[in-house]
Parts: structure tokens; sequence; C-alpha cells
């Protein structure tokens, strides 16, 4: 069994929106972006495309901050990061900008109340850590650790690059015990929790609570 890690491309992009979608399900049937703006699944990949195309860096929608691993030459895992507010924009606000421009405006308008619900869940990420998003491996390839892999991978990158990294943090649903047990083998400790007392965010997101771990790294 050979195992490749690479950079994301362009033609990664339909693994890359799967990856996505199903870091957003974590385990359920419930991807938040469509609870939250009424868009069926086929509605959101296209506008993750559209997205992805605009490649805009410091946020988990984009091609650039992936890596993927390969097993055999087949697709088997990806992982998106990025330094947080490393360009004087926040995560939120990059994101934001492009939900904007690409969710269809009336659907914006209606996502109001969803989007106050999802905020009182909202972590705050601090500046200049290393952000882990849309965690994803392919079924047959799990328990081989190449979660762990992109994530030491991205690491090095960053690292050899010359960024000084202090931390890298995650933020996680609080029902994904695996993960969160994984993320703690790796020496990531939970720093932070946020829940929803409002029972109807359960349709937006398969849990009424996240949770931030982090871990402190070493130049």
């Amino acid at each position: 069994m050979q195992i490749n890690i690479r950079k994301a491309t362009e033609a990664d992009k339909d693994f890359l929106i799967t990856s996505i979608i199903e870091a957003e399900k974590s385990g359920s049937d419930i991807i938040s972006y469509c609870a939250i703006f009424s868009i069926t699944e086929e509605e959101l990949r296209a506008a993750l495309n559209n997205m992805l195309d605009e490649d805009m860096e410091g946020q988990e929608l984009n091609i650039s901050g992936f890596l993927v691993a390969e097993v055999d030459d087949e697709k088997a895992a990806a992982l998106n990061t990025w330094v947080e507010n490393a360009n004087g924009m926040t995560s939120s606000m990059i994101k934001s900008n492009l939900l904007m421009y690409f969710i269809d405006r009336q659907a914006i308008l209606n996502a109001a109340p969803a989007m106050a619900l999802m905020n009182a869940v909202n972590i705050h990420r601090d500046n200049n850590a290393l952000q882990i998003e849309c965690v994803y491996t392919a079924e047959k390839y799990r328990g081989l650790g190449l979660s762990s892999k992109l994530i030491n991978e991205h690491i090095r990158l960053k690292q050899a690059a010359g960024v000084s990294l202090h931390k890298v943090q995650v933020i996680l649903l609080k029902n994904n015990e695996a993960a969160q047990r994984a993320y703690e083998k790796a020496g990531f400790k939970v720093v932070a929790e946020k829940q929803c007392a409002d029972p109807a965010i359960l349709k937006l997101m398969p849990c009424d609570t996240k949770i931030l771990m982090e871990k402190e790294l070493k130049n």
C-alpha cells in the first residue's frame, strides 16, 4: 500500500466538495449549509464549485488550503487548513462574503433566524493559529491514520515556508466522540465549548454543542 500526500488541484474539486459536505454531516444526514439556506445538496454543490474556483485563502472553502491523501493512486482523504486572520480578515468574514455572493439573495435574507441560532454556538478562533477544517476520509480508507498524516504535512509545509505557528486548533461537534478521542491522542485539549439551548438548532446541525480543541506547537 502506497500513501501519497499532495497539494490539491482544480482536478480534485469534486472530491473536495464531497469532503466539505461529508465533514458538515459529521456522520448524520444534516448538511448545515442546506438547512440554514433552505437549498438542496445539488444547489450547494454548484455553489461550492463556484466558491472553490474563487480560491479565496484564509478560510476552508478554497482549493489551495487543501491537501489530498492518495492510497495506491486513489483519492482517499482531504483536509483544509489556514492561519487565522493572517491577512487582516477573519475566516468568518471571508466565508460570509463568499456565501453572500454565491447563495441566492433571498435565501440569505430568509436565513436570518437560522443564522442567529448558529451564532449561539460560534467559537472564536485565535489569530495566527493554524485552523483545521473539512476533515474527510473515504470509508474504505479509515483506520490508516490519514487525517493525522495530513495535519502533520500541513504543519510541516507551513513551517518550511517560514510561517511561525504557536498552536493548531480544530472545532468539532461535541457528539463526534471518535474524532475527539483521536485529537486527544494526538495531544489536543478541549479549551472552549458553546451550546445552543434552543432545540431548533438540531434542525441545523447534528448536535447542539461545539467544542474547540487545540495543541501547542514548537517552531
